[in-house]
């Protein structure tokens, strides 16, 4: 999931379709003529494409937390292609904790963001305040949506590790109830769980803070706020160190960046898959890079892909985008109004493309898009596909969504951190 620009937001979100993370569902998508119920089909945030490859699970250990693929947690559409873990968030200094299931794994932004109603020791969390001692609150915003609330202090706990003190955005914070209209016109709130499709998004992408250094020397809408008793917010500068920061880069160990490993799975989708996030790259024998090559990011963390005779030169590997999105006219779009915008291709197409890192790095990528339709038809429990695509909203970017890592070993270093393969920002596979 990417928000319009890396330091200015995180990165652009390139899907359109569904506001947010949340998996909408589409029914009654039969033909015409009589008729009757219909398939459900669910249509969610972005992107997909199949791969090949053989990816391990890691084995249990300190820096390794389980992730899921499921229908989603309680009150949110059945969930497909959404990667889940658990996050333990402490009071700063303290046992007053919870562990928080279905956060959303993403490497397309920066930091951790919880719906307010999922936590439930939120007056226990220190609010962050600005310079003038000033509660702050952050409005981070999408191609059609945003989410707006607090921000917080807590100990982060990801898997058995602990980072102190790291701020996050709590949203919908009721205590931050009036959205200022320079954050709000984008769109539409995902300020619950079934809008977000999850309890949080773990943001675990290039960058230490969701902005850096541009809402640290200048006051830009639309990002942060001082908020002087919660309500009269105006837009403010904000340290970097006050920032919606990069929790796994605050961990005293296993922090230059994650490893995400998910299996690969059959062409017409599979139930409940189970993968790792893996803290650190390099740092255990469990995150060795091995022959992974690592593809260097530009200042808004993208990478360029050449397909089809086209030239993205915004592409980036996010795994908060349920579908492969990218624009061709090589392929035949599906016709049912509920599913505009995605393809549906006669036959299953395998293609080609290349990805080329600023460091000079470049490789060839196999991937598959199958008839979107079809697919959501003949397996409509499926939790997970590895061949799906829709049309990009999000300009000449070619976004390499959830599905690019099945049967993979995925690689996310952070900005300045060193690891055997440089310092970052890049991703390897």
């Amino acid at each position: 999931m990417k928000t319009f620009t890396r330091r200015i937001g995180m990165r652009g979100m390139h899907l359109a379709i569904a506001a947010g993370l949340a998996a909408l569902v589409l029914t009654g998508c039969g033909g015409g003529g009589g008729g009757g119920g219909g398939v459900a089909i669910p249509i969610a945030t972005a992107s997909g494409s199949s791969t090949s490859g053989s990816g391990t699970s890691a084995a249990a250990a300190s820096n390794v937390a389980a992730i899921t693929l499921d229908t989603g947690p309680a009150g949110a559409t059945g969930a497909v292609n959404t990667p889940f873990v658990s996050v333990k968030v402490c009071a700063p200094g303290t046992a007053v904790c919870q562990t928080i299931d279905h956060v959303i794994v993403d490497t397309g932004s920066t930091g951790l963001r919880l719906i307010a109603s999922a936590v439930g020791n939120l007056s226990s969390l220190q609010r962050q305040t600005d310079a003038s001692n000033d509660p702050v609150a952050e409005c981070t915003q999408f191609v059609s949506s945003y989410l707006w609330g607090s921000v917080k202090l807590a100990d982060i706990t990801l898997a058995g590790e602990t980072a102190a003190s790291v701020p996050l955005q709590i949203i919908a914070d009721p205590d931050f109830s009036t959205v200022p209209a320079t954050c709000s016109n984008t769109g539409v709130a995902n300020d619950t769980v079934a809008s977000l499709g999850g309890n949080g998004l773990l943001g675990v992408g290039s960058f230490l803070q969701d902005c850096g250094g541009p809402c640290a020397g200048a006051i830009i809408p639309g990002t942060y706020y001082a908020c002087p008793g919660g309500q009269a917010c105006s837009p403010t500068a904000l340290a970097q160190g006050k920032q919606v920061a990069h929790p796994v880069a605050m961990l005293p160990s296993d922090n230059n960046g994650v490893l995400i490993q998910l299996p690969a799975i059959a062409a017409g989708g599979a139930v409940n898959v189970a993968g790792s996030l893996v803290l650190g790259i390099g740092t255990r024998s469990n995150n060795a890079l091995g022959s992974a090559q690592a593809y260097g990011l530009d200042g808004a963390g993208d990478f360029t892909t050449l397909f089809n005779g086209t030239t993205y030169a915004n592409s980036f590997i996010d795994s908060g985008s349920n579908y492969l999105f990218f624009n061709s006219s090589a392929l035949a779009s599906c016709t049912d109004p509920g599913l505009s915008g995605f393809y549906c291709p006669a036959s299953s197409q395998a293609l080609t493309a290349v990805n080329q890192g600023t460091n000079g790095t470049n490789g060839a990528v196999a991937f598959t898009v199958g008839n979107a339709r079809t697919l959501f038809m003949n397996n409509d429990a499926a939790t997970a596909f590895n061949d799906i695509a829709a049309a990009s909203l999000g300009g000449d970017g070619f976004d390499w969504g959830l599905p690019f890592l099945f049967g993979r070993n995925v690689f996310t270093a952070i900005e300045g951190a060193s690891t055997s393969a440089g310092k970052g920002p890049y991703v390897a596979y």
